[in-house]
């Protein structure tokens, strides 16, 4: 009989090069609207699908820490940084599966972006084997309407997903929309080369980029 009372677990995982509001809000919106006891960051090292990150892994983990520092239930995790390598999904979900067992609900929680080419990852049909997953929605970017990515999708309402959550470790793949998002970390990077501090960073990130002079940055004051 399924129980109400395993612990929640979301993962998220990027490049946060940098970290930047529309990270802060899609974190925690997914908290919020899945009822999450935790959710860890965990950025990427190296990246196997896109370009290595314009900022070292060490300073990219220095922003998400200031960031997180003052955020309940919200973690930076850097296995992925520490394992080194190309970083992979899977091996992440892996290790973490055996740190936690069988009595905790992973949830990978992953942009509907991503979710469109999960089958170029990795032993990607071991995911849902490993954790929930949860495809974040957004204006631009439709799901799957065929094949096995889009069989695995299950609709339901926010409450049964809280549930369904709650009651098993893995195997839930769904969807849930997120509130649009205009932030782009190419633009920031751009603005960051030509002296400009975006408002779209927070604003620990906006202090030390500047101190750091971090992506080219230069206070056009001093």
């Amino acid at each position: 009989m399924a129980t109400d009372n395993l612990t929640t677990i979301g993962v998220f995982g990027g490049t946060f090069d940098p970290v930047h509001k529309g990270h802060l809000q899609m974190v925690l919106e997914a908290r919020k609207w899945l009822n999450l006891d935790e959710i860890r960051l965990v950025p990427c090292h190296s990246p196997p699908h896109r370009e290595p990150p314009r900022l070292d892994s060490a300073e990219r983990l220095k922003l998400l820490q200031l960031t997180v520092s003052d955020l309940a239930g919200v973690v930076v995790d850097n296995r992925e940084i520490l394992r080194a390598g190309t970083s992979y999904t899977v091996d992440t979900l892996k290790t973490l599966r055996r740190e936690v067992g069988d009595k905790t609900s992973l949830v990978l929680i992953i942009g509907a972006d991503a979710y469109n080419h999960l089958a170029t990852w990795k032993h990607w049909r071991e995911l849902p084997i490993l954790a929930n997953i949860v495809v974040l929605r957004r204006p631009g970017y439709q799901l799957p309407a065929t094949g096995v990515l889009a069989d695995w999708l299950q609709t339901a309402p926010a409450e049964q997903i809280h549930r369904r959550l709650r009651q098993q470790p893995a195997g839930l793949v769904t969807a849930l929309r997120q509130t649009p998002i205009n932030i782009s970390a190419t633009e920031i990077r751009r603005k960051l080369a030509t002296g400009i501090l975006p408002d779209s960073l927070p604003s620990a990130v906006r202090k030390y980029i500047a101190r750091q002079q971090l992506y080219g940055f230069q206070d056009k004051d001093r």
